[in-house]
């Protein structure tokens, strides 16, 4: 990682810790460049990297002041990922096998046709979606997104549907941040593909079995697809 990555882990975690953090603001440049014995410019570049990746905020005259995040609505802190743990993937994907996986099974026993109907149109427009560019790709993550939460709709379980709608705008902000990656690998665009295709069926022809085998498939081989590019995701924006 580079010296101005390490220095974003740094002062994040000083911020996290509240070692760097006195009635939310930062100290000003020249003491905290000092206290990290770094040079007032990379410190400047760092602050602008913070900046735009929405956790800290330079006013003129008053310093640099740490935003308050958002705990009720996680996916904001999606943006700073590459400084996550590497765990945040794999846990996330565990929690969408708690999740998807029964959705997908139960949708099988109780959907209704209208909500067959909404699947099978969804799918349509997916599976016509290239991952050429960048845009077809968050496109293409936008409507993979729709697709598992009308699965979830099809479950008929409220509290379901309840927990689902908390990791919803985390899930949508983890695809659209990692959907051009992993489909940059024109065979693993094409088994995504046929992964939705196989759960579809499966729902269509109300075996819970199938779906929920599908779906498990389909989660596992992304998990691998995701250790795969994590090293990668750690200097993104680096």
């Amino acid at each position: 990682m580079s010296k101005r990555g390490t220095l974003v882990n740094q002062i994040l975690e000083g911020i996290k810790n509240g070692s760097l953090v006195e009635n939310g603001q930062l100290p000003s440049e020249r003491v905290l460049a000092n206290q990290l014995g770094i040079s007032r410019i990379l410190l400047r570049e760092t602050i602008v990297v913070l900046e735009t990746l929405g956790v800290v905020e330079s006013k003129e005259r008053l310093g640099i002041f740490v935003k308050k995040p958002d705990i009720s609505g996680l996916a904001e802190s999606l943006r700073i990922m590459p400084y996550w743990s590497e765990s945040f993937v794999p846990q996330l994907i565990e929690i969408r096998l708690m999740t998807d996986v029964q959705a997908a099974e139960l949708a099988a026993l109780r959907r209704t046709e209208k909500q067959l109907e909404e699947l099978r149109q969804c799918l349509a427009t997916f599976l016509e979606i290239g991952v050429d560019t960048p845009q077809e790709a968050k496109l293409s993550s936008h409507y993979e997104y729709i697709f598992h939460r009308l699965i979830v709709a099809a479950a008929n379980n409220d509290i379901l549907i309840r927990i689902y709608e908390g990791l919803s705008a985390l899930m949508e902000k983890n695809n659209d941040f990692l959907h051009e990656k992993l489909t940059r690998d024109v065979t693993w665009g094409k088994r995504v593909k046929e992964h939705h295709k196989h759960i579809f069926q499966a729902i269509q022809d109300e075996d819970p079995e199938k779906s929920k085998q599908w779906m498990r498939t389909h989660l596992f081989e992304t998990r691998d697809r995701y250790d795969k590019i994590l090293e990668e995701l750690k200097g993104l924006f680096i």
